[in-house]
């Protein structure tokens, strides 16, 4: 597990369905905590060492995604500039980040907005990627800024975002997304171009 992570982290060695079922009893309603406690949970868990405590993080946000609100995205900013990998950020970016946008999408906006510039390329993958499950009203001003700045960066998880988050519209919007690949084709990578374009051959 650690070397497919790249030697990122340390794991206990606990597979997905081992996990699930260990945690199973503390995700019954009942025993959920108060949602104002989550802030302090997710935190804890985050410091652990170990991978599997930051995955269990994500179950618990998930139970709790919908009864999320901006003022939580200061903390779940922290969660992605820590231990960052695609892992959990992809995660806290489509589900937390993508949740809060559809719901509270000028509140949201105005936090998340920010990060398009950020030195923290985790961030800026974060604002790319935020809609990929939440398309019914896709942003698309608010996705191409998190897209143009960075056209042209070398960074694989840059060029992987744009790409990801272009074929994601391309399952609605398949016109717009060839039209756009097609307008910046001299400064989308191939990998990019290729990603987004997937669907459409």
């Amino acid at each position: 597990m650690k070397a497919y992570m790249k030697g990122q982290f340390n794991f206990l060695g606990q597979k997905k369905p081992m996990r699930t079922a260990l945690t199973e009893p503390l995700f019954q309603r009942q025993n959920l905590p108060p949602k104002a406690d989550l802030e302090t949970i997710l935190l804890e868990l985050w410091a652990q060492p170990e991978r599997e405590y930051q995955l269990l993080g994500l179950d618990l946000i998930r139970k709790f995604e919908k009864k999320l609100e901006p003022a939580d995205l200061p903390w779940i900013e922290r969660l992605i500039c820590e231990k960052s990998w695609w892992d959990t950020v992809d995660f806290l970016a489509t589900h937390a980040i993508g949740s809060l946008l559809e719901r509270h999408p000028i509140e949201s906006k105005a936090i998340v907005e920010p990060w398009i510039h950020s030195p923290n390329l985790w961030l800026n993958r974060s604002v790319i990627i935020a809609q990929i499950l939440y398309r019914k009203q896709l942003d698309f001003r608010l996705l191409e800024d998190a897209i143009k700045p960075h056209h042209a960066s070398t960074e694989f998880f840059h060029r992987k975002a744009i790409g990801w988050a272009l074929r994601s519209v391309s399952e609605r919007h398949p016109q717009w997304t060839i039209d756009y690949v097609e307008r910046y084709a001299k400064e989308l990578s191939g990998l990019s171009q290729r990603e987004a374009l997937r669907k459409l051959k």
